[in-house]
């Protein structure tokens, strides 16, 4: 429920600075709130706040995109079978993160670089089977990726295993040469059969997984498809859901524009409802951090419950409050804001 309503929020009023501006100023009022029901006055002891959790399976990417903030110098690292099981016990048995609502297979890095991906898979399959048989809830599954290992056999074996309930797709740039500019590595050709292999696979299934895109746009180009190569929105007319965006500043990690100052705004929503592991155990507080700067904790020696509601992820929330953000090197110039 969560994050759908964020999602058609941004989709119908991100464009329209005076009602976005009336969003932010409430989704403070909603942060305070949250702080104190939560951390402050603790009116919910066996809840948390988070309703989103970030995994990420491998550090390394195959592509070098223009406008991706990630650190391809930092020591790659793949996560373990354990690790992952460690997370999905939590998501399934322990009641303060009953209201996780995603299960994000996305980071900074490609999740299918890892060679035990089939494995790691499996592993989330049987949990899930496992919430359904125990009559529990457990979250959605949702991938992104960059598509170009997203081959026929592999699409196969994921559509098989009933692990994924929404693929992402990154789809940048409007035309095949625009496409491959920004995504460097990446072949339009590869890319392109990839995708509609997947989409005809999916169709045939009786339970078919979502499948939608985010599409970066230059800034001399509009937020529409009017001007989109023919084989760009053949690809776009597959998706169930569509999402064209300006390229933003990875919380300052490249440059994106000037940032803008919003003293309205109290708090931050992805730093009170997400969490991401990263595959070495850390724990960051959201997904704009690519290069673990915002690390609070460790799952390999802590519990998640315990890095949640620890000294250094509630340093975040507080400072937030009080719209402190400059104090924070990994918040001081993000655009989320």
């Amino acid at each position: 429920m969560y994050i759908a309503l964020r999602d058609q929020l941004k989709h119908y009023f991100y464009k329209k600075p005076f009602i976005w501006k009336g969003l932010e100023t409430l989704q403070g009022l909603q942060y305070w709130w949250e702080y104190q029901y939560y951390y402050n006055w603790k009116l919910a002891p066996n809840k948390s706040s988070i309703r989103e959790v970030n995994v990420e399976f491998s550090s390394a990417c195959n592509l070098r995109c223009q406008f991706c903030g990630l650190d391809h110098e930092k020591p790659k690292t793949l996560m373990s079978v354990e690790l992952l099981q460690n997370l999905l016990d939590t998501l399934l048995n322990d009641p303060h993160f009953s209201k996780v609502q995603v299960l994000n297979l996305y980071n900074g890095g490609e999740t299918l670089l890892h060679p035990k991906r089939l494995e790691l898979f499996e592993l989330i399959a049987e949990y899930k089977k496992r919430a359904q048989r125990e009559k529990k809830h457990f979250p959605e599954i949702w991938m992104v990726t960059n598509g170009m290992l997203l081959r026929e056999k592999l699409s196969a074996q994921l559509l098989e295993m009933d692990v994924l309930d929404h693929l992402r797709l990154s789809l940048d740039g409007g035309t095949p040469e625009r496409f491959e500019e920004l995504r460097v590595n990446a072949k339009w050709k590869v890319f392109n059969q990839n995708v509609k292999t997947f989409c005809e696979l999916n169709n045939k299934r009786q339970r078919k997984v979502k499948v939608s895109s985010i599409t970066i746009v230059d800034d001399d180009k509009p937020l529409n498809t009017s001007w989109m190569h023919p084989e760009f929105l053949e690809l776009l007319d597959l998706m169930d859901h569509k999402e064209l965006r300006r390229a933003h500043n990875w919380a300052g990690d490249i440059e994106a524009g000037l940032v803008k100052e919003k003293n309205h705004k109290m708090g931050c929503g992805m730093l009170m409802h997400q969490m991401v592991l990263l595959p070495n155990g850390d724990v960051t507080v959201c997904c704009n951090d690519l290069n673990s700067k915002g690390v609070v904790g460790n799952l390999n020696k802590q519990s998640l419950l315990d890095v949640c509601n620890g000294e250094e992820r509630r340093k975040y929330l507080y400072l937030l409050l009080k719209n402190r953000k400059k104090e924070l090197p990994l918040c001081a110039e993000c655009e989320t804001f």
